[in-house]
């Protein structure tokens, strides 16, 4: 994967958490069907993908 498109991939990852916090927060009502500890565990995903795109593009290729 080229360092443009993984610097792409995140900030539109990013940028999707950030919309998604927004509609959550103005919406307290909305619930996910299942229990919290699987929310908690993709919310915890997301967060280490988007992180591993970020830094993928300045690691040096070897």
């Amino acid at each position: 994967m080229t360092r443009k498109r993984s610097r792409i991939i995140a900030v539109i990852m990013l940028i999707t958490a950030a919309v998604f916090i927004v509609i959550a927060l103005n919406n307290p009502q909305a619930v996910f069907p299942w229990s919290n500890t699987i929310t908690y565990s993709l919310y915890g995903i997301y967060a280490v993908v988007m992180t591993v795109m970020f830094i993928a593009p300045f690691r040096r290729n070897r």
